[in-house]
């Protein structure tokens, strides 16, 4: 019978068989059963201490009359402490859930980058390559086999959460939504991990230590975000519902209570029912996985490709700033009354923080390296897509090996043409319209120049040219800041350094001295400047390296 079970497995998916077979040892299954019964049992008796023992004093799982903080504690008719258990039990519910969220997760992602790092050194990711299995079915095996004792010890403490969360008279429906959208983020978040292992091999041994923990802050903070209940009517929303536990945080807790009740996209009020706002947000995990998706099989296949093509970032790009846009605050700022020049400036601010970090992915995830643009400068009179010849304009836009600053100016329109429009259609006086628009075109402007330094850099023959690149980036965003800094003190002083500088777009949309309609051109000019340069570089050093190539044949 097991026999039967292994084989219909194999026979299913081959990957998944040998992921299985190397882990579930009869050793680690016990160790792993342990752990969890442990961990169950510890979180048990945590909360079980928090109970009170006596009624004087006041405690928060206590009935009495509300004080400052916790309730009073008062004896019931038969002498025993009136404990508000709904309280006790939704707590531990919800701590357990972070606790499940945090493992699963976090330790699934260190599990599967360490996994292809693995591979990679030993070099057997190459022999898995050949195979006759197909990208999505070895790396679909690969992440379901891969943290299997993770899946382990998270099930077998499903009953006991199960168990508090109906005795906290959680509603079953909602408590299998959670389930769901553990199940939607585990997708997302593995496979940014599979994308991230492929691509970042250059990192070593600190690959998997630098992703789960890169994660593992993020969730921590987003807890503390919905923890706090702060965020309503924000752009930063949208990261809330990249963690699952905001589904279940309004438990017990009024202000978070309101906070999800209150979430609009577009003014579309989608916290009235669990069903809605467990079904948008499942919508957002599948939308992302999807794109992670196709970057895993370009990947997979070829190692020298870039991480989307120009066609899907695109569509990529559409879709983020359609659901980004949509969690500015429409109800005040398109549907409302009055002056909101502080809120009109502050969803501005927070959606081009988002953008110029998708940007920065886009940058990574379409940027061509030095053979393939050698290769391509040196064999593009004869490329064709689709069985059709393309020029230069055409194959900038859509090719596979061309350079990635024009796909990206295109992106960055499309990011800018969203945001443009909601500014526009605000009900914010023209003067916070124009500089919210001026503030769009230094955020633009500062992209492209990024990508352009990017490709320069990646054309380089320097060996460790991926490791440079990324130093590089990292300083010039960061060390001319500081530097102003520590110099300047403030963007009141010598406002036409801080232009140049990543902070340019918020300089410009929050003005702490005076900056003219000149200062403001001057700007744009050197930027326009700066990038020309820039272009006129990675030109000839594309002529160059085809003509090198072609000299060597």
């Amino acid at each position: 019978m097991q026999t039967n079970w292994i084989n219909q497995i194999g026979d299913w998916n081959p990957q998944l068989l040998r992921e299985i077979k190397g882990r579930l040892h009869k050793r680690n299954v016990l160790i792993i059963m342990v752990a969890s019964f442990l961990t169950q049992l510890v979180v048990f008796l945590y909360f079980q201490g928090l109970l009170p023992s006596n009624p004087i004093g006041s405690n928060r799982y206590c009935r009495g009359q509300n004080l400052e903080i916790y309730n009073e504690c008062f004896l019931d008719n038969s002498g025993n402490l009136d404990i508000n258990w709904q309280v006790w039990f939704q707590d531990t519910f919800s701590w357990l859930s972070i606790l499940g969220i945090f493992v699963i997760i976090v330790a699934g992602i260190y599990l599967l980058i360490n996994d292809l790092s693995t591979e990679e050194r030993r070099d057997t990711l190459n022999f898995i390559r050949l195979s006759p299995q197909s990208p999505q079915s070895i790396l679909f095996g690969k992440m379901l086999g891969v943290p299997i004792l993770v899946y382990l010890g998270v099930c077998l403490a499903i009953p006991f959460h199960l168990w508090l969360g109906l005795n906290a008279q959680i509603p079953l429906g909602l408590i299998c939504g959670f389930y769901i959208l553990v199940l939607t983020s585990s997708l997302l978040y593995f496979s940014g991990a599979l994308l991230f292992g492929l691509v970042g091999s250059w990192l070593g041994s600190f690959q998997a230590w630098l992703g789960s923990g890169a994660v593992l802050g993020f969730l921590s903070i987003t807890q503390q975000v919905i923890t706090s209940g702060t965020t309503s009517n924000h752009p930063f929303k949208i990261l809330n519902f990249l963690n699952p536990y905001y589904v279940i945080s309004s438990l017990g807790n009024d202000t978070n209570r309101m906070d999800v009740a209150n979430v609009r996209w577009f003014n579309f009020l989608i916290g009235n029912s669990w069903v809605e706002i467990i079904g948008f947000t499942v919508v957002i995990h599948l939308v992302g996985a999807y794109f992670l998706w196709q970057s895993l099989q370009r990947c997979f296949r070829d190692r020298n490709a870039t991480m989307l093509s120009k066609q899907q970032s695109y569509w990529l790009t559409s879709a983020f700033t359609i659901i980004t846009v949509g969690f500015a605050n429409w109800s005040q700022l398109v549907f409302g009354d009055g002056s909101y020049t502080y809120a009109m400036r502050e969803n501005i601010a927070c959606l081009m923080f988002l953008d110029l970090c998708f940007c920065l992915y886009l940058i990574a995830a379409l940027t061509p390296h030095r053979h393939t643009l050698q290769d391509w400068a040196r064999y593009r009179h004869f490329g064709t897509q689709q069985g059709k010849k393309l020029n230069l304009v055409q194959d900038l836009i859509w090719g596979e090996k061309s350079p990635a600053i024009l796909a990206i100016a295109i992106n960055v329109m499309i990011a800018i043409t969203g945001l443009s429009l909601f500014a526009l259609v605000s009900l914010a006086d023209r003067e916070d319209k124009v500089v919210s628009l001026v503030a769009l075109i230094f955020a633009g402007s500062l992209t492209l120049i990024y990508a352009a330094l990017t490709q320069l850099l990646l054309l380089m023959k320097h060996g460790q040219r991926l490791f440079l690149t990324n130093g590089v980036m990292i300083g010039v965003m960061i060390l001319p800041v500081v530097a102003l800094g520590m110099l300047f003190s403030s963007p009141q002083n010598y406002t036409f350094l801080w232009l140049f500088s990543v902070a340019a777009p918020v300089v410009v949309l929050y003005p702490s001295g005076e900056v003219t309609i000149i200062t403001s051109i001057m700007g744009i000019i050197g930027h326009t400047i700066l990038l020309s340069f820039m272009l006129l570089q990675i030109t000839r050093q594309l002529k160059k390296a085809g003509e090198s190539a072609t000299k060597a044949l």
